[in-house]
C-alpha cells in the first residue's frame, strides 16, 4: 500500500471534483472498484428498462405482433425481462468494446499505457452515466404510463435515422457530455496524450455506435 491509495469512496468523489488530478491516482489494483461502479450502472439499466417496459403496452412497442395475431398476453410478461437483459448487456457490452477500442487508438496515437488501468479509470468515468440511469429508475416508477407511451411514441415518430442514432448515444445530456470529459482526462493521464488527442480518441467509440445505429435496417 503507497501513500497514494486511495479508498472507493474518496477516489470517487476525487474524480468528480477533480480528475485531472485524481485519475493520477487510480491504478491497476482499482480495477475491482471501476468494476463496482459499471456493475451498479448495468443493475439500474436493466432495472429501470424493466420498469418502463412493464408500463407500456405490448402493442404499442411491437404493434407488428397484433397484425400477425400474436397474443400480446402470451408474451407480455416476458418482454419486460427480455428487454432488461437486453439493455443491461448491452451496456456492458459497449462499456467493454468502447474500452479495448480507446487502449488501441491511444497507443497508435502515440500513447503508452495499460488497458488494465484503462478499465479501472473507464469504471470511474462512468459514474454521471450510473447517476443518469438511477435518475432514471426513479423516473421509471414514478411516470405515469399514459406519460411513457406519448414519450416513446414521440421517439419513434423521429423520422431522420441520423437524429435517432445520435439521441441513442445519451450524449445530448449533462451526464453524457460529463462522462466525456472524465474519460477525456482518463485517457491523458494512462496514456499521456494531450488533451485534444485523448478526446479524439474518446470519442470514436460514440461515432462507431452511431453509425451502426445509422446503418442498421429499422
Amino acid at each position: 500500500m503507497s501513500e497514494n491509495d486511495k479508498g472507493f469512496v474518496e477516489l470517487l468523489l476525487g474524480v468528480l471534483r477533480r480528475p485531472g488530478e485524481y485519475f493520477g491516482y487510480v491504478e491497476e489494483d482499482d480495477l475491482a472498484k471501476g468494476l463496482l461502479i459499471v456493475a451498479v450502472m448495468v443493475v439500474l439499466v436493466a432495472a429501470s428498462t424493466s420498469v418502463y417496459m412493464s408500463k407500456i403496452p405490448l402493442e404499442v412497442l411491437v404493434p407488428q405482433l397484433g397484425e400477425l395475431g400474436v397474443d400480446v398476453g402470451d408474451v407480455g410478461g416476458s418482454m419486460g425481462l427480455f428487454s432488461a437483459v437486453g439493455a443491461g448487456v448491452t451496456i456492458l457490452l459497449g462499456w467493454v468494446l468502447s474500452t479495448v477500442i480507446m487502449h488501441g487508438l491511444a497507443n497508435l496515437a502515440g500513447g503508452r499505457g495499460s488497458m488494465r488501468r484503462l478499465f479501472a479509470m473507464h469504471g470511474f468515468a462512468a459514474a454521471p452515466h450510473a447517476a443518469n440511469y438511477a435518475l432514471r429508475m426513479v423516473d421509471a416508477f414514478v411516470s405515469s404510463s399514459q406519460s411513457l407511451v406519448a414519450y416513446f411514441l414521440a421517439g419513434r415518430a423521429v423520422e431522420a435515422k441520423l437524429v435517432r442514432a445520435v439521441l441513442g448515444t445519451n450524449m445530448l445530456t449533462v451526464f453524457g457530455v460529463a462522462g466525456l470529459v472524465y474519460l477525456t482526462h482518463a485517457l491523458s493521464v494512462n496514456y499521456q496524450l494531450r488533451r485534444d488527442r485523448a478526446l479524439s480518441v474518446a470519442v470514436v467509440p460514440l461515432l462507431l455506435y452511431i453509425a451502426l445505429s445509422y446503418l442498421s435496417p429499422g
